[in-house]
Order: structure tokens, then sequence, then C-alpha cells
């Protein structure tokens, strides 16, 4: 049965869903490579688009982080373009990227599926379908789907996984959706928003999985990313955190990153760039940082388990798990014992086989030596 992760914060009980980004195997219907405007001379040193953004939002417990992201980048765009803008309903879109990829239960999704979804049905505003996670897989009412017409995007542009582009991406007026491999170094941005370049050992361990996020800015001061996070605004930086360069360039960790544009003539570039003063960080690599956060999993059919406020469960089910631990040790030991008594009968039998047939041998060789002399 396939697991679930989670990142548990110890002090709150908080759980957030964590490794339900899929990666992409097809293509959006309407997109093209993007290609910058701008040479890399010409990029400003900073970026940062914070300030055109809705609120952060919390995805909770479900595993909406692409519909979340893919949502912000809508709200931006309306946000640019209209001067204010209105929240577009992310169980709306996670719901169905699920259908439309086969995707059963709470089981992720892919950015390009949900900009599909964008391109092809639309999404409705979070006030005809809202953001309940019980209702992650109800289907939405009919006039959600009606309302969701309205709301259609014209384009996609995929950004390669390179530098100078993803900067230009950002510098002309888009944030991008992308998908980052996490480790148990990414729960240090909880704190402050600083997220750590992961150490080679890291990486040959077990990862948290693949989670999506929406670039939104860069700092060249600083040699990282401004990312939006879809945890609410009591984790990191406000619900943002800053991501290494060689972190996001890195195309083994990281992968789809995607831009929408609602109308394809439209300039966002004009005053975006700003001074680049401020130090997110110290340093980036730095292990000093404890996390709030731990990493648990469970069975994707039994996502409510009690934690207090130390991140551990409650003691009921400590009392539970200790009796199952011991059934099974006990369990284990006796089998153990029976298949060593096993094996231990078998290597008597053997033994006994062996000095058997060397007793015969021995006994045919006296036999041809007397009569030999005889």
């Amino acid at each position: 049965m396939a697991k679930i992760g989670y990142l548990v914060n110890r002090r709150s009980g908080k759980k957030i869903r964590v490794g339900a980004c899929v990666k992409s195997t097809s293509k959006p219907p309407r997109f093209s490579l993007f290609q910058s405007k701008l040479g890399a001379d010409q990029l400003p040193s900073r970026v940062d688009l914070r300030q055109y953004m809705t609120p952060v939002e919390d995805q909770s417990t479900v595993g909406s982080c692409t519909a979340n992201a893919i949502a912000g980048a809508y709200e931006y765009l309306a946000q640019r373009a209209h001067g204010e803008a209105g929240d577009i309903s992310r169980l709306f879109i996670y719901y169905n990227t699920r259908r439309a990829e086969g995707t059963v239960g709470d089981g992720g999704s892919s950015i390009s599926g949900s900009i599909q979804v964008l391109e092809e049905v639309g999404a409705c505003t979070e006030e005809t379908w809202p953001y309940v996670p019980e209702d992650f897989d109800t289907e939405p009412s009919p006039e959600a789907y009606e309302e969701a017409q309205n709301f259609l995007v014209d384009e996609a542009r995929e950004i390669p996984i390179d530098l100078a582009a993803m900067k230009g991406c950002l510098a002309e007026g888009y944030p991008f959706a992308f998908g980052l491999i996490l480790y148990d170094s990414f729960n240090q941005a909880g704190k402050g928003g600083r997220v750590p370049l992961p150490s080679r050992n890291e990486q040959i361990r077990e990862t948290h999985g693949a989670h999506a996020m929406l670039c939104v800015g860069y700092s060249d001061r600083n040699e990282a990313f401004i990312v939006r996070n879809s945890w609410g605004s009591d984790w990191g930086d406000q619900g943002y955190c800053y991501i290494p360069y060689d972190y996001m360039t890195n195309t083994d960790l990281c992968f789809d990153c995607w831009a929408i544009q609602q109308v394809s003539d439209l300039d966002f570039s004009a005053g975006i760039d700003s001074e680049d003063d401020e130090e997110f960080a110290s340093d980036y690599n730095s292990e000093d940082d404890e996390s709030d956060y731990d990493y648990s999993e469970e069975e994707d059919e039994e996502i409510s388990v009690s934690v207090d406020y130390d991140g551990e469960e409650s003691d009921e089910e400590e009392e539970e798990g200790d009796e199952e631990e011991e059934y099974d040790e006990e369990d284990y030991e006796d089998s153990e014992e029976e298949e060593e008594e096993e094996y231990d009968d078998e290597e008597v039998e053997e033994d006994y086989e062996e000095e058997e047939e060397d007793y015969e041998e021995e006994e045919e060789e006296y036999d041809e030596e007397e009569e030999e002399e005889e």
C-alpha cells in the first residue's frame, strides 16, 4: 500500500502534505519554449514580484501543491492586468487535473496537467468551489464548470532549467511554477525561509519526494531565487523561502518549469527590478538551524493521526504501537529459533550421511586389501 508523506510541526502539531508533485509526461496543448528578450548582461541584479502576489495559501493535508502554484500564477496575472484578483479554486484545478491524468485518490498531479486544465476547462473562483480539504475528491458543481469558462489561460511557456532563462522570465514579469526534489534540510526553511543546498550525502539518501512551488524573483547578491510556497504565511519568511541558484538549476533536482500567460501580448516588465541590498541569509549551507518540522509517512487510507506538541503520537497510539512491536519481536524470535532448530537438524542429518558414506568407503577399501593379501 502506498504511503503519503507529511511534515509535522513538533510545536504546533500542524501537518503539511509533501511529495505530491508528479513529473509531467506530456505538454499542454498550447505552449512554446521561453526565449528571453534580455541578454545576460541586461538582466537586473534583483527582481521581486511579491508586491503583486495574492496572500500565500495553505494546502494543508491535501497534495495540491501544483494547483496552489498554478493558481498563484494565475492570480498574479489578474492582479497585474486588472489591478485586483480574487482567489482561484485550487481544489477545482486539482480535481480536474487528477481526473485528466487518471490519478486515484490524493495521489498528486503534474504542473503541465494543471496548465492543460486552465487552457481547456478553466477554473472557477474559490467562492464558488471553496478549499475544503475533506472535499478534495468531490466533483465540482455544474455551476463551477460554467463559471470556469470565464477563466481560461491563453498560452504556457516552458522555461529551460538554466539560470539566465529563469532570471529572464522573471525579469520580463512572469513567475514560473516548478517541481523540486526535497530533502530533510529543506525543513530548515520553516524558520526565516532560508533553504540550504542539499549535500551529496543527503542526496544519496531517501527524499521527501517532489514538491511544486512558484518562483517570484531572484537576488544576485544572495545567489538565490525568491519562492512562494503553499504551506501558509506562518512558514518560512511570511510563506516565502529563498532557494540557492545551484539547487534550482540542478536538472537532477529541479524539473517542469512553466509560466502561464493570460494574454500573450501583455508586458509586465516595468518597475519590477529593485535595489539588491537585502541579505536573505548569511550562509545558505549552514546546518546550524534546527527545524521545527519532522518528516513522517502514513498509509494513504489512514490520514488522521493525532499529534501532540512534540510531534509525537499520542500515548494511546504509542502504547498500541509498542505492543505491536513487542508482538512482532516475539514472533520474530520464535520463528528465528525454529529456523535455527530446523537448520541444526539438517546439519546433523547431513553430517550423519557424510560419516556413513565415509564408513562405507573405508569398508570397501578394507575388503579390497584382504582380497589382495589372499
